[in-house]
């Protein structure tokens, strides 16, 4: 097994690297507070979701380190889609009903001090906060920390896109840090859900265009 430094530390794999200079020429990206990132200590990033291009910039904002995430099982049935989402840090997940091996790799990743993204969002208010309790407990579970993060910018990709590149905001807010001798449990889950939701609408609020 990997130990924090060598993963945090990590480069991106060509793939990344490729896939930052073309989406450079997508969209003029600020990003904001990328220094919550550093540190010994994995994260779990946790981030408003409005389309399906938000996983790429958030990714593309963290770089050059891995931003790892839960993609939904689908992607992996085709070989192609599979190796594109595995090769940007994807891993997947039953949605309806994440397994426990989903999870346990997800606490690892964040062990070895990675970035793990999570989007606590659904079609349900219920989804919403299962996905904000999810991440709580990966993170309690970890000894991590959380980051909450916001995206501002467009839902998906557009021709119009490579002839005049849109604007694109990415913060990051203070981290959540979970103090080491914390009981992890419901209750503790619990109240780390709570601060994390006051937490995202505070970052929310500073990733607004003036």
């Amino acid at each position: 097994m990997m130990n924090n430094k060598s993963l945090a530390a990590q480069k991106p794999p060509i793939f990344i690297r490729v896939l930052r200079r073309l989406m450079s020429r997508l969209g003029k990206v600020t990003v904001t507070g990328s220094e919550h990132l550093n540190g010994p200590l994995g994260k779990v990033v946790v981030c408003n979701h409005v389309g399906y291009v938000d996983p790429l910039w958030v990714g593309y904002a963290v770089l050059p380190r891995t931003l790892h995430q839960m993609a939904k099982k689908e992607l992996f049935d085709n070989p192609i889609s599979a190796w594109f989402v595995r090769s940007g840090g994807g891993f997947p997940v039953d949605r309806a009903s994440p397994s426990t091996a989903t999870i346990k790799h997800a606490v690892s990743l964040v062990e070895q001090g990675g970035l793990v993204l999570i989007f606590p969002v659904g079609t349900r208010n219920q989804d919403n906060a299962d996905a904000k309790r999810g991440a709580a407990t990966i993170a309690l579970r970890a000894k991590g920390e959380i980051v909450p993060a916001h995206y501002d910018g467009p839902d998906r990709f557009r021709w119009i896109h490579l002839f005049r590149r849109p604007l694109i905001r990415i913060t990051f807010g203070t981290p959540l840090v979970i103090p080491k001798d914390v009981s992890v449990n419901k209750a503790t889950a619990q109240q780390l859900t709570s601060e994390l939701d006051q937490a995202m609408t505070m970052v929310s609020q500073q990733g607004r265009p003036d």
